[in-house]
């Protein structure tokens, strides 16, 4: 058996693919692993390379952890049960503990939090309270480099810096995967998890090959930066506050969404447009805190695609703004 021959290959490093292989590893430690990502690893990105590389767009995120089934979670409870989910959710939180996250848990203080949640109500804005750590942008990378490690001293072959073109495909299984130079990696079962920065990628790959999809709805918004005196009571009580809001006049659901107190807004590249995102280093040094504030856009026929919906909107802010995040200041 050569080098490129595997029982699992394992396409994008992001978090996604990062704990699928410790799935992999806690049930068959035997199997040879194939952990592949366009980006470079750990201890080789550059700053500026913050979608792509081992630990994804998560190693140079905000570092929140939530340990509670709602929002994004929800989108998983058509395969497993709602316990089934929590204790997923238990394990993530022991591997992080085992591997060094120590922050502290919010929420904080119950009584304030109640009245919190009571007040948003008499306003017809839910308070979602949920379960979570903060570990800080700078420490989740020291966090995701021991992940790195022990991936590497566990036999997991790591192929960083390597693009994924195809499928391979014989009689109607996939076998394999094909990289950018035209090098392929057999491989006994295969796991796409590109990420958001290769999602189109995804989409062109499953039309070519004629693999069925379903849409879901995409969030659409701006991130709203200001003095961190506005939401330091919430922060102190709950860290990420996401209030919930149903519009009278459309009937469109808006929320805030990835609030990062003391924090600072980042730039992430697409490679054709760009967006931004938000992070709070553990010692919270910025005077200002940020959180994205968006609405939910579900699509129907014939408009369904929601994927190429999120990327127009995307370049068409990147074209007004010349290439750049288009920037608004307003008057409260």
């Amino acid at each position: 058996m050569n080098g490129n021959h595997f029982d699992v290959a394992i396409v994008g490093a992001g978090p996604a693919g990062i704990f699928a292989c410790f799935e992999i590893l806690d049930q068959n430690p035997q199997l040879k692993i194939a952990l592949i990502d366009m980006g470079p690893r750990l201890g080789k990105r550059k700053a500026h390379e913050v979608m792509s590389g081992f630990g994804g767009a998560g190693a140079y995120s905000d570092g929140k952890l939530h340990y509670t089934p709602k929002l994004s979670h929800e989108r998983a409870l058509h395969l497993v049960t709602e316990r089934e989910y929590v204790d997923i959710l238990h394990s993530i939180e022991a591997r992080f503990k085992k591997y060094g996250v120590d922050s502290d848990y919010y929420p904080r203080n119950a009584e304030e939090v109640e009245e919190m949640v009571e007040e948003a109500e008499k306003h017809d804005i839910e308070l979602i309270v949920r379960r979570a750590q903060h570990v800080g942008t700078d420490l989740l990378r020291v966090v995701i480099k021991r992940f790195q490690d022990y991936f590497i001293e566990s036999g997991v072959v790591l192929l960083d810096s390597t693009r994924i073109e195809d499928v391979l495909v014989e009689k109607g299984q996939c076998v394999g995967v094909v990289d950018a130079k035209g090098t392929t990696y057999e491989a006994k079962k295969v796991l796409l998890a590109p990420g958001r920065i290769c999602a189109k990628w995804l989409q062109e790959l499953v039309d070519k090959h004629g693999i069925g999809q379903e849409f879901g709805m995409v969030e659409v918004g701006v991130r709203a930066e200001f003095p961190e005196s506005i939401m330091k009571r919430y922060a102190e009580a709950l860290y990420e506050i996401v209030l919930k809001v149903r519009t009278r006049t459309f009937d469109d659901i808006i929320r805030t969404f990835c609030t990062c107190p003391n924090g600072y807004v980042t730039v992430e590249d697409y490679r054709g447009y760009v967006c931004v995102n938000g992070h709070s280093d553990s010692e919270h040094g910025s005077s200002n805190s940020n959180f994205a504030f968006v609405c939910e856009v579900n699509l129907t026929e014939p408009v369904e695609n929601s994927i190429a919906y999120a990327e127009s909107i995307a370049m068409l802010a990147s074209t007004i703004g010349g290439g750049k995040p288009s920037c608004k200041g307003w008057l409260i």
